[in-house]
């Protein structure tokens, strides 16, 4: 057996973490920790050496957070600046 889901759990880790931190797609980035997550979990089970596996999944879980901790900020800072046009006049 190889370290091959390890591997691919480390490299959409990394991507992930990276793709986190960017406001435009958050939501797009969503996509790569969970991959990494999976590959992560695959990789504890298959794998000969867990090291990368385990890197893999700890830094899915990290980016995946971030991701959520992003997307919320945004939602939030776009709902209080809407809000503010969308409330109705009260007379």
């Amino acid at each position: 057996m190889s370290n091959t889901n390890g591997i691919i759990a480390l490299i959409f880790g990394i991507i992930g973490l990276c793709c986190a931190w960017a406001i435009p797609i958050p939501f797009v980035g969503i996509i790569f920790p969970i991959i990494a997550i999976i590959f992560g979990a695959i990789g504890l089970k298959k794998d000969d050496s867990n090291g990368m596996a385990i890197a893999g999944l700890i830094l899915g879980i990290l980016a995946l957070v971030c991701v959520l901790l992003v997307a919320t900020v945004l939602a939030v800072f776009l709902a209080g600046i809407l809000g503010g046009f969308l409330t109705i006049p009260s007379y």
